[in-house]
């Protein structure tokens, strides 16, 4: 791969450091550059060499490499007793667990006429469900946007090698944008849009949970979803998250799309446990700030 990245950089005619080429080297095995067209990688390039933001995060990811692998592969459980002894453990455990769901779903679903069973397996091998990250971009988050965004960029590999598709949803008070990569294919203009998107003020989480709702009924996704919010813990409405109504549609959200909930919060002490009572687990940042 770096063979290949320094003769195009020899064709662009482009110098870097030897750091720059490890980044460089680096975003091209996460998010998968080789795919895209000569002009586009060319683009790709130039941008990396004159964003300092991209390259930062680049930098990041590659120092935290171990780190951002524990949040993808072992997010420890919000509650101690639920923490499994490692990674493969945890693996084996909700594979297990999701199994068993598919199992059941598909003897509710076997129809009998006569000595007949009709068993759907096609819903049985139904493929994993979207990765949905939902990425708080608001005053009290600028510190942290490049070390969130630098642990989002593996994700694309991860998306890519299970064929699911990526959505990243940055919110405030409300969703200005969100970004869909099919399949964790990257796509140029939205990940510029990404890496530069900024906003102020503060957060509310109800309605970036209200969004990923809609994105799973509109797509009519019913197999695992996966929702990973990026906060730093301290929502306007997170007292609301508690209520009946909040409850209800989370409910729904794990019982009808398999959603799974996972949170990053930047700092434990800012983390509200009774409010974010719907996640799976919870990995806090300050293992990566530290």
């Amino acid at each position: 791969m770096k063979d290949a990245i320094e003769s195009l950089l020899a064709k662009f005619d482009i110098q870097m450091t030897l750091d720059q080429l490890d980044y460089l080297h680096f975003l091209y095995e996460n998010l998968h550059l080789e795919e895209l067209s000569d002009k586009e990688q060319h683009y790709f390039i130039d941008y990396f060499f004159k964003s300092e933001p991209l390259r930062n995060m680049a930098a990041f990811a590659l120092e935290l490499a171990d780190i951002i692998h524990e949040i993808r592969e072992n997010i420890p459980a919000i509650e101690k007793a639920e923490r499994l002894a490692n990674g493969n453990e945890q693996g084996l455990y909700y594979e297990r667990k999701w199994a068993e769901l598919r199992r059941q779903k598909l003897k509710q679903q076997t129809m009998k006429s006569g000595n007949i069973f009709y068993v759907p397996f096609h819903d049985y091998k139904q493929e994993p469900g979207p990765m949905i990250i939902c990425l708080e971009q608001t005053t009290g988050m600028a510190a942290y946007s490049e070390l969130c965004k630098s642990m989002i960029l593996p994700l694309f590999m991860n998306a890519h090698r299970e064929s699911r598709d990526l959505y990243i949803v940055p919110y405030d008070q409300q969703i200005h944008v969100h970004y869909r990569f099919e399949n964790g294919h990257l796509n140029l203009a939205d990940f510029k849009s990404f890496i530069e998107y900024k906003a102020k003020g503060e957060a509310a989480i109800l309605p970036v949970l209200q969004f990923v709702k809609a994105l799973l009924q509109e797509n009519q996704l019913g197999s695992d979803a996966e929702v990973i919010i990026f906060t730093e813990g301290t929502p306007i409405d997170g007292q609301y998250l508690v209520g009946k109504q909040a409850k209800t549609m989370l409910e729904e959200m794990k019982r009808k799309y398999h959603a799974e909930f996972s949170v990053i919060a930047m700092h434990e002490h800012n983390f509200n446990k009774q409010q974010f009572w719907f996640a799976n687990k919870a990995f806090f940042a300050d293992d990566a700030i530290q």
